[in-house]
């Protein structure tokens, strides 16, 4: 039996969209044998990766998926697991045409570069893409009110 789990990695360049295959044996249900996936692949360029300690790999790229203070507490979840649901509605629409499919892909194969050449511009503001929902409803406020009192 197979299961796959789907991640969205949150990175400086943009998110990245992962899955990771694991062979499950019904027989064996320990935690360890479980958790250790087949393989970790990106969903556009189908490219391996490697996980390391708080940390993911494609083609030299090296992403945190994790930032944690010295005491080893959790600070900062880069990458967030999704629902198969989740997962289709972030990629669906580069899915179709696969004119949109290619230039996804040649834009994570971009992302990939400008990490390993530590290329700093293009940056995205890291603040904004790990806003929590409560922040974003705020903001959100904010700009409908001012639209609907201009447009009373």
């Amino acid at each position: 039996m197979e299961k796959i789990l789907y991640y969205e990695l949150i990175t400086e360049y943009g998110p990245l969209y992962i899955y990771e295959r694991y062979q499950c044996n019904p027989e064996n249900n320990s935690r360890i044998s479980s958790r250790i996936p087949l393989e970790i692949k990106e969903f556009f360029t189908r490219q391996e990766g490697t996980s390391g300690y708080d940390s993911l790999s494609f083609l030299g790229a090296n992403f945190r998926t994790l930032d944690r203070t010295i005491e080893g507490l959790v600070r900062t979840d880069y990458m967030r697991e999704l629902t198969p649901a989740e997962f289709l509605s972030k990629v669906s629409e580069f899915l179709e045409p696969i004119d949109k499919f290619e230039e996804k892909r040649k834009e994570v194969y971009r992302i990939f570069d400008m990490k390993v050449n530590n290329i700093r511009d293009n940056l995205v503001n890291m603040d904004e893409l790990l806003e929590t929902e409560e922040q974003k409803n705020e903001k959100a406020v904010k700009i409908l009110s001012k639209y609907l009192k201009n447009h009373k």
